[in-house]
């Protein structure tokens, strides 16, 4: 279980960096760049705790993304 999370996490960074970084803007690149961070740490730990909770960082990262540009 901790595996699928971690590698759905990567996939969905890597989706929104390929959708985000192209745009500039300034807070979604500071947020995605402390996502990935947190992320790259969390799959290090293989905690539960810190995985989940990156996981929903993203998820809510991707939701704004979503509503906010269509992406």
């Amino acid at each position: 279980m901790k595996l699928v999370l971690i590698i759905l996490g990567f996939l969905f960074l890597a989706y929104i960096a390929v959708k985000v970084l192209p745009l500039k803007l300034r807070y979604a690149n500071i947020f995605f760049a402390l996502s990935l961070i947190f992320h790259i740490f969390a799959a290090f730990t293989w905690s539960y705790g810190f995985i989940i909770f990156s996981f929903v960082m993203i998820i809510v990262f991707f939701l704004v993304l979503l509503y906010l540009f269509g992406l």
